[in-house]
């Protein structure tokens, strides 16, 4: 008698960033940091993460009924998320990757690019046209060719500039902590044995500005 072994279902595989884009885009996985360890046991993640791998060897899950939940796999890459350490950027770089994955973008690096002069404020008008803001100040006076003495309140528009060195440095760097983050990741989930999933190499454009 021959014996059947089934076969192993083929693996997807994924970059980094398309497992995180799968997990909280399609799967629609959550980060949770459970501060106060109400989840301790009974979520995917971090040292559950064996819990959902032994599922998978079982073929069987717990069903509390209600909404259908993510993937395993998902919830093993969102509890990985979670847990990203100080130095690339902790629970803040954790949760700015989620929302770049559920909208399926990166930082953008690209804001405001070109410098420009935009007005602080605007003002309404009793027809109702936009002007921009002004500041009346204080009364000046002067005068005039005949020697006659004049006053006048002048006004200003302020006024800031975007654009400058300043913002697209703020922007570069944001999009260069995302990549390190990313960086860390797919080392991270590299070791995962996921059920449905294979995350390989490949990573965004480490300075895309560079080749723009």
């Amino acid at each position: 008698m021959t014996a059947i072994w089934p076969v192993p279902a083929r693996l997807r595989e994924m970059t980094i960033q398309q497992a995180l884009e799968w997990a909280f885009a399609v799967e629609h996985a959550r980060i949770d940091f459970d501060e106060t360890g109400a989840h301790e046991f009974d979520r995917g993640g971090v040292d559950a993460i064996w819990i959902l791998q032994r599922q998978h060897e079982l073929g069987c899950r717990i069903d509390g009924g209600g909404s259908s939940e993510p993937h395993d796999d998902a919830q093993i890459v969102a509890a990985l998320v979670s847990r990203l350490p100080v130095e690339y950027g902790g629970r803040q770089m954790a949760s700015k990757i989620a929302e770049w994955a559920r909208s399926r973008s990166a930082p953008d690096w690209r804001v405001d690019e070109r410098r420009r002069i935009v007005p602080c404020g605007w003002e309404m008008t009793d027809a109702g046209e936009w002007l921009w803001a002004t500041r009346k100040l204080p009364q000046q006076e002067y005068r005039d060719r005949k020697g006659f003495r004049k006053t006048y309140h002048p006004k200003i528009c302020p006024v800031s500039f975007s654009g400058s060195a300043t913002v697209l440095g703020q922007r570069r760097r944001e999009y260069l902590a995302w990549h390190g983050a990313l960086t860390y990741l797919l080392y991270d989930l590299s070791w995962v044995r996921f059920a449905s999933i294979r995350v390989v190499d490949g990573l965004p454009d480490i300075a895309p500005w560079k080749s723009s």
